[in-house]
């Protein structure tokens, strides 16, 4: 057995002893971390959710699930957003597991509709909106990362059949990031997307806050778009409209900041994602970068203008 589900076994195996629950079902899911999700009961009978990260899955994974702990002990209080209960936690030489109580359903991003868009725009401006915390909360910031040392190859074999003015963008790098730094920094999601927001009798409960902490604001919006774009789904303007509304700023500012936010995550981020996606969602994608790349490109030559 490889070592990370060696180690994914025992955890989740000393997890379950420990908070005293029972598996729902046999198959876990599974966290983009890596981290197994695993579906529970407690001994009170309440539904609950163990989710377990095992040192073997290298310190990186093993700092995201401190950070998420760290953020149901000390932020959830605090946010103005509804999070799933922390019932029980493990932070051991094995690794981190939480016990958190069920919150609902996802939604596919699909089914949504305008009002729902609305609604999660106004939840976002609230949680931008919430004092910076105290303490060291700099988020992880994979886009910054890769704008600072691109994989040239793999970025130009992926993009550079389908984005006009590819090389123009990555010799631009320097005013990509001057566009997405541009706005005022905030207490983000980190991960926002349809999946990680359930549904219950109406109400909106956020979870996987591995990613969570001081950063921009436009990257939670960006995401929401870029995780929806490989389904067909096109996120209505209501989402910007409701956000500016509830935290009004500069629309042109934000909407460049915005454009820039998303292309950036789709030309140095998304390529290696597309192993996990159909010919049809990698189209999308090519789709949705030229329309950005577009716009971005209308930004960049009127400035100034």
């Amino acid at each position: 057995m490889p070592e990370e589900l060696t180690g994914l076994t025992e955890l989740t195996a000393q997890a379950a002893g420990a908070f005293r629950v029972v598996a729902e079902r046999s198959a876990p899911a599974e966290s983009r971390s890596g981290a197994g999700v695993h579906a529970v009961r407690t001994a009170e009978g309440r539904a609950a959710y163990l989710k377990a990260t095992p040192t073997a899955l290298g310190p990186r994974a093993l700092a995201a699930a401190r950070r998420e702990l760290r953020f149901y002990r000390v932020l959830a209080p605090l946010v103005p957003l509804r999070t799933p209960r922390l019932l029980d936690f493990l932070d051991t030489a094995a690794g981190v597991a939480l016990l958190l109580a069920a919150a609902g359903e996802p939604k596919a991003a699909a089914s949504w509709t305008d009002g729902m868009w609305a609604g999660l725009g106004r939840d976002l401006a609230a949680l931008h909106r919430t004092p910076l915390p105290a303490g060291d909360w700099a988020g992880p910031d994979p886009l910054l990362d890769a704008l600072d040392a691109p994989d040239l190859a793999g970025i130009t074999a992926f993009w550079g059949a389908a984005l006009p003015g590819l090389p123009g963008l990555l010799d631009g790098r320097a005013e990509l990031r001057e566009r997405i730094t541009a706005l005022p920094r905030g207490l983000i999601h980190g991960d926002c997307h349809a999946d990680n927001i359930l549904y219950t009798a109406g109400t909106r409960t956020y979870l996987d806050w591995q990613a969570a902490g001081v950063g921009r604001p436009v990257a939670d919006l960006a995401f929401l778009s870029v995780r929806a774009t490989p389904s067909g789904t096109v996120v209505p303007r209501a989402l910007a409209d409701a956000y500016l509304t509830a935290r009004p700023c500069d629309r042109r500012a934000f909407t460049r900041a915005l454009v820039a936010e998303e292309l950036g995550v789709l030309l140095f981020l998304w390529p290696p994602f597309a192993a996990f996606h159909t010919p049809e969602g990698i189209a999308r994608v090519h789709r949705r970068a030229r329309v950005l790349g577009g716009a971005y490109g209308e930004a960049v030559g009127g400035r100034g203008g």
